[in-house]
């Protein structure tokens, strides 16, 4: 740590002597005060200086940050930033490796919170624990990160933490076919599988809406509802999705429900819709491609979430903060030791428009009344004692459709109590073929 302070100290010097000189402005710029900040993967100083602010910036920015770069003395990692904070005019420098604390295990960050939708990131530039929280300042977070930045880690460490709530119920749904979020789904309070494809999203986040709805009804909001989405963006041209998320990030703060929102690429029009990415107030910056990106991913111009390290290097803010922190790292062990819990739903219940709320936009599936040729359909399965996915072969080879697994379910039940009921009063059954054309019963003798 002494090399480090000693480093800031002769870059603040090198600063302030050329500035007071005139060199860097053409008029001498005086800085009443500097600020050294020995941070995990960077070192940072805040000057002080005062109306000339202004001028001390567009000189330290001017040429990309030519002429800061020449004040560091140390080999530096990556682009050297600088904009301001507050009142001050802030420059960070990447350290080079061996003075850079690029793994911290959450094991080593003490005691955890407990409750309250909150978990610890990391560990920012003063050293200190920093814990944010699903609550009504930030009640939604963007986590945003390319691959190599650390996004997948910082996502699970989230859910390693929230899972160990008692009171919380968790949903996992992932754009990438489960990629990251399926080394978390056994975890205990996960609610369901993770949806991996359209309709499993919509079906995850219907049931979403639902429970918000009975929340808000019963007045039961003890515990959160967290709703993780990874990916997200792969479904952003979905309008069901994405009228099923708004719904969310409007509406579940009062509730107790929230979303974690994460990806690789944060684009404005990733999120389908713009109210949803104004209610993310809560954002986990790491490294991103370009400015494009960061400014998406950090919520405004500055600091620059594309000049990060990589490898937990983030930035986390929320209404009125920001903090350049070196988040937590977990691995397998310690997401196995973690235990696992049993899921409520084996298959997410169909998504049915209506059970959800008429605001919403309509899915091609929505609920109708049973035919005749499926309930006769449902009857032949029971008679042969089919299972759901030989069920959905018949249908589907019969011309009528493959129903989604909340649909098959009921036909199969319906089935199986009118088989159960004719067999009580001693009917016996036969079935035709019908050429073909519809399933139903053939004949019935008694």
């Amino acid at each position: 740590m002494g090399s480090r302070d000693k480093l800031l100290n002769e870059w603040a010097g090198y600063i302030s002597k050329t500035a007071g000189s005139g060199a860097l402005t053409g008029k001498p710029v005086a800085i009443s005060r500097i600020e050294t900040v020995a941070g995990p993967r960077a070192g940072a100083l805040g000057l002080l200086a005062g109306l000339d602010a202004g001028k001390l910036l567009r000189a330290l920015a001017k040429n990309d940050a030519a002429a800061l770069r020449q004040f560091i003395p140390w080999e530096f990692k990556g682009e050297p930033v600088v904009y301001m904070a507050g009142r001050y005019v802030r420059v960070e420098a990447g350290w080079p490796d061996k003075l850079s604390e690029s793994l911290i295990r959450l094991g080593d960050l003490g005691s955890r919170p407990k409750g309250g939708g909150r978990w610890t990131i990391g560990k920012n530039e003063y050293g200190r624990t920093v814990v944010p929280g699903l609550n009504d300042k930030t009640p939604h977070f963007l986590i945003s990160g390319a691959t190599g930045s650390g996004k997948s880690v910082a996502l699970q460490s989230a859910l390693l933490q929230l899972c160990q709530d008692p009171d919380n119920l968790i949903l996992l749904a992932d754009g990438k076919y489960g990629e990251s979020l399926g080394r978390v789904a056994h975890l205990p309070n996960v609610v369901g599988p993770v949806a991996v494809d359209g309709p499993g999203a919509r079906a995850a986040l219907g049931w979403a809406c639902q429970e918000m709805r009975r929340r808000y009804q019963n007045g039961n909001k003890r515990g959160k509802l967290v709703i993780v989405v990874d990916e997200f963006q792969e479904w952003a041209d979905d309008k069901v999705f994405v009228g099923l998320v708004r719904k969310i990030a409007s509406q579940g703060r009062a509730a107790g429900v929230h979303l974690l929102m994460s990806t690789q690429h944060p684009t404005v029009s990733a999120f389908g819709d713009p109210s949803v990415r104004r209610n993310l107030t809560g954002k986990i910056a790491l490294r991103v491609d370009d400015a494009d990106a960061s400014r998406v991913a950090v919520g405004s111009n500055q600091p620059r979430a594309d000049y990060l390290l990589g490898a937990g290097d983030c930035y986390a803010v929320a209404p009125g903060a920001c903090h350049r922190i070196q988040a937590a790292f977990v691995d397998d062990r310690e997401i196995g030791k973690a235990g696992s819990g049993q899921h409520l739903f084996e298959e997410w219940p169909e998504y049915e428009a209506e059970s959800v709320g008429r605001d919403l936009p309509r899915s091609g599936r929505q609920r109708r009344s049973l035919t005749h040729s499926e309930i006769g359909a449902s009857l032949v399965a029971a008679m042969e004692g089919e299972g759901r996915p030989a069920f959905k072969d018949r249908l589907e080879a019969e011309g009528l459709g493959r129903p989604g697994s909340d649909r098959a379910r009921t036909l199969m039940t319906l089935g199986r109590n009118v088989k159960g009921w004719l067999e009580s009063h001693d009917v016996t059954l036969c079935y035709l073929d019908g050429n073909g054309e519809e399933w139903g019963i053939g004949t019935v003798t008694d």
